[in-house]
């Protein structure tokens, strides 16, 4: 028995290498003392004081002007163009970006985030440095469309 030790609750637990010890831990569906247990479905619902709310209807997916296929994750959308602020597709933006820029060898455009893209050049072939060359502001810095408040009020309600 000199492999053997007790765990703080007084149980048996071997000791020794490659013996199905599992670093120390047991897997007990005990709670530990000074530990809140978690309550049950049907104990959860008796303490909240407010009835579970249904899930908001679906509304139907925004087309994107650019591509014309159904925008349907608008926390990857950006916005079409300047004018309208429709919410468009990440890659179909990027597509428009590229195509509207000159770039030389060694230059790939990259998203620089907050509705900005950049022209960069990297520093070496691992491509873990890189200088921003040009700056493309292409959503107005600080206005939030409507698409993007409905978005932001219920990230924020989770």
């Amino acid at each position: 028995m000199a492999d053997e030790k007790r765990d703080p609750r007084g149980a048996q637990r071997s000791g020794g290498e490659g013996q199905g010890r599992r670093h120390g831990r047991h897997h007990f569906n005990h709670g530990r003392e000074g530990e809140a247990k978690v309550p049950v479905a049907s104990e959860a619902q008796s303490e909240t004081s407010s009835p579970v709310e249904a899930p908001a209807p679906r509304a139907e997916p925004l087309s994107c002007p650019i591509c014309g296929k159904p925008v349907y994750d608008l926390s990857t959308a950006l916005c079409s163009d300047r004018e309208t602020g429709l919410p468009a597709h990440f890659d179909c933006v990027l597509e428009r970006v590229a195509a509207s820029e000159s770039l030389a060898a060694g230059e790939k455009i990259v998203y620089l985030g907050a509705g900005a893209f950049g022209v960069v050049e990297y520093k070496d072939k691992s491509e873990t440095s890189f200088t921003v060359k040009r700056r493309i502001q292409w959503e107005k810095e600080g206005e939030k469309k409507d698409w993007r408040k409905s978005l932001s009020a219920r990230i924020s309600n989770l």
